[in-house]
């Protein structure tokens, strides 16, 4: 008797172990997620890469607003007033000179009386710079500069979403797959329980053993809602990578039995130089320095400019109604107590810092590749001994059963093979995960999305 309740515990456990569901893991909670959906579905509505985006419009804006400069600036002003008291001016007799044929002039002394009472003052003026024109064209060439940057810091920031993506994907591939299983041994383990009880209520089964499977299936139930909770946090953390709602249901699709070809580590770290942002970025800081000095040096330069200005007033008697004038107008300071060189000092050495920031970089993305490199290949042979170890555990329990079935070994020794398979077929699918979780990696050292 105590044999037959052996053997039907013996079979739910195979059943509930053998078949683990990797290559079509599926759940019934939504539509097949592929990963190349999720990738186009998060550069298109992640609302942090959005947010990046904006970056590259407020610089370009900028750009176009330095662009302004480069032509003539033209100001205006009208002024209306009431005098608060009257304007009185007397020209004096002879005040403009004394002339043979005419006299002095004026010939006595004249009062001009402008009385309290409303007056307006209008101006015009068109300045067009000259010699600030390389200072602006350096202006200019650093927002471009600066477009660039804001550019890059997006490609940049798009290529971690990528590998973000691609880790929350294996995330939740790899709580589906503990949750189907578990799922079914629950399944088992409360069909074991019926039979026990059904048993035990028959005088069959003791009740130490109807109150251990119990036990097994409130472990099994408890495993089943932590796993359960996992993967809905996995899922919703993919959803917000995606830029949709958290509470969408899916199912993801499993990664490919086969593997990339082995990389070449010559290649990558010459792909990871040409394509990775960091780079283009440390080089782009280089010559925004470059441009900073270069502009510094422009103020040892006079600024002259051509200007053409326009004066009108009304109600004021002893002004003319229109003035006009055009000439050049030179500012220069030519005793500063050294601000223009320490300005240029300061710019120079900021741009032997950025040349330097820039091999740092390099070196470090190189290191970058190496590591990542070294990540996937360990990856990839330790996989290879997971899988030999799988197929090793699984003709082992090919073998018990069959000396089980005649009657040539222990109960106790085909449920620990069991086990040991169950743990060979996890280590696996955890290698398989965990390979591709580095390959995302490897894929972002070399800046490919």
């Amino acid at each position: 008797m105590f044999h037959v309740r052996l053997s039907v515990m013996t079979c739910v456990l195979v059943a509930a172990l053998c078949p683990f569901p990797f290559a079509n893991a599926q759940t019934s909670g939504g539509a097949i997620l592929r990963l190349d959906e999720a990738l186009l579905m998060a550069r298109s509505n992640n609302r942090d890469l959005k947010l990046y985006g904006f970056d590259i419009g407020k610089q370009r804006e900028a750009l176009g607003e330095a662009k302004t400069h480069l032509y003539p600036r033209l100001d205006t002003s009208v002024l209306a007033a009431q005098l608060l008291g009257p304007l009185d001016f007397t020209i004096k007799k002879g005040q403009f000179g004394t002339f043979s044929g005419t006299g002095p002039v004026p010939g006595s002394n004249t009062d001009l009386h402008t009385p309290a009472r409303p007056i307006a003052i209008a101006s015009v003026t068109a300045t067009q710079p000259l010699t600030q024109l390389i200072r602006i064209h350096l202006f200019v060439v650093d927002q471009r500069l600066k477009v660039d940057a804001a550019q890059l810091s997006f490609d940049q920031r798009e290529q971690k979403l990528t590998n973000d993506v691609r880790q929350s994907y294996y995330q939740v591939l790899q709580s589906q797959i503990q949750y189907e299983s578990q799922q079914s041994l629950v399944k088992y383990l409360k069909e074991l329980l019926q039979l026990t009880e059904r048993r035990f209520s028959q005088h069959a089964a003791l009740e130490a053993d109807r109150l251990s499977v119990k036990a097994e299936v409130a472990k099994a139930v408890y495993q089943l809602t932590t796993i359960e909770d996992t993967l809905a946090s996995h899922k919703e953390a993919l959803n917000h990578l995606l830029g949709r709602s958290v509470q969408m249901e899916f199912s993801v699709e499993p990664v490919p039995a086969a593997l990339p070809e082995q990389e070449d580590l010559s290649a990558a770290r010459a792909a990871a130089l040409e394509h990775r942002p960091e780079i283009k970025l440390a080089a782009n800081r280089m010559r925004q320095a470059a441009a900073a000095t270069a502009s510094e040096k422009t103020h040892y330069i006079p600024d002259v400019s051509i200007q053409a200005s326009y004066f009108s007033t009304s109600n004021i008697t002893f002004l003319p109604q229109n003035i006009g004038s055009i000439g050049a107008l030179l500012t220069w300071q030519p005793w500063d107590w050294g601000e223009k060189r320490h300005k240029v000092r300061q710019a120079a050495l900021a741009e032997k810092q950025a040349g330097l920031s820039a091999e740092d970089t390099r070196e470090q993305i190189l290191l970058d590749v190496n590591s990542n490199f070294r990540r996937l290949r360990e990856a990839r042979s330790h996989l290879a001994v997971t899988e030999a170890i799988r197929d090793a555990e699984t003709e082992k329990m090919r073998n018990q059963k069959e000396a089980y079935s005649q009657q040539s070994i222990l109960l106790s020794d085909l449920l620990k093979q069991q086990s040991s398979l169950a743990d060979a077929e996890n280590q696996y699918h955890q290698a398989v995960l965990a390979y591709w979780s580095a390959r995302a990696d490897f894929q972002k050292t070399l800046g490919e999305e």
